[in-house]
């Protein structure tokens, strides 16, 4: 499955904000439905392996992996993700009445991986990074892809109508674990959508003096599939702001 997939990522600045639709199709060339078919499989639901294909869809490995659950904040607060064996963290956060709100990963990054596991092991750290939002943005569309017509027909949200924003970053874990990924409806009616992120590559000289847990993780909080698709189809509503 996984050698078989695209990449389907192109290059943002970091402070640009993008509509889901218009940019990604302008960059394929190509309907919601093809570019959602470029994309990692499996990132329309909150799955037990949600977590080991945002590692390989950030870093474009092959490594064999494990995904730990964590059942609690404080647990996975304190979890870390592994670079051998390679390991994933992952916590899904709900509302009081059990629906997925926010979905978090914690991964390695590719420098990380290759200098343990040799160059074949990762993508190339020189490419440009890809980021919490390029997967917010697969969520996104493979979200909209799962809807039926009828579905996509009625909804109140289609892609090209929802804004991703620039990731929110984090420089030290607490920091991260305090800056949930973020939603909000833009008084142009358009939905944007906000994924934080910690990222520390492994060989980057402002991290050689920090401890080796901090250094080779890229860290995610999404809007979580579930949530996505109440919003697209009207089940959850916002308030402008």
């Amino acid at each position: 499955m996984h050698a078989t997939r695209r990449d389907f990522s192109f290059s943002l600045s970091a402070n640009t904000t993008v509509m889901v639709g218009a940019a990604l199709l302008t960059a394929l060339g190509a309907n919601p439905a093809a570019a959602a078919a470029a994309a990692p499989a499996w990132l329309a639901t909150s799955h037990a392996g949600f977590c080991t294909e945002v590692q390989r869809m950030l870093v474009d490995t092959s490594l064999p992996m494990s995904n730990t659950l964590q059942r609690s904040k404080d647990d996975f607060t304190e979890s870390k993700a592994a670079v051998t064996p390679l390991t994933t963290q992952q916590f899904l956060v709900s509302t009081a009445d059990g629906l997925p709100e926010e979905l978090s990963c914690k991964t390695k990054t590719a420098d990380h991986l290759r200098a343990v596991h040799g160059a074949g092991a990762a993508r190339d750290p020189a490419l440009p990074p890809r980021s919490c939002r390029d997967v917010q943005r697969a969520v996104v569309l493979q979200v909209w892809e799962s809807l039926n017509a009828d579905e996509q027909a009625g909804a109140a949200q289609a892609p090209q109508r929802i804004m991703l924003v620039a990731d929110t970053l984090s420089y030290t874990g607490s920091g991260w674990i305090g800056s949930p990924a973020e939603v909000w409806l833009g008084g142009d009616g358009q939905l944007r959508l906000r994924a934080s992120a910690l990222y520390a590559n492994w060989e980057d000289w402002r991290w050689k003096i920090m401890p080796e847990s901090f250094r080779g993780n890229h860290y995610c909080h999404l809007v979580a599939p579930e949530r996505v698709r109440r919003l697209m189809l009207g089940e959850e509503r916002l308030s402008p702001r």
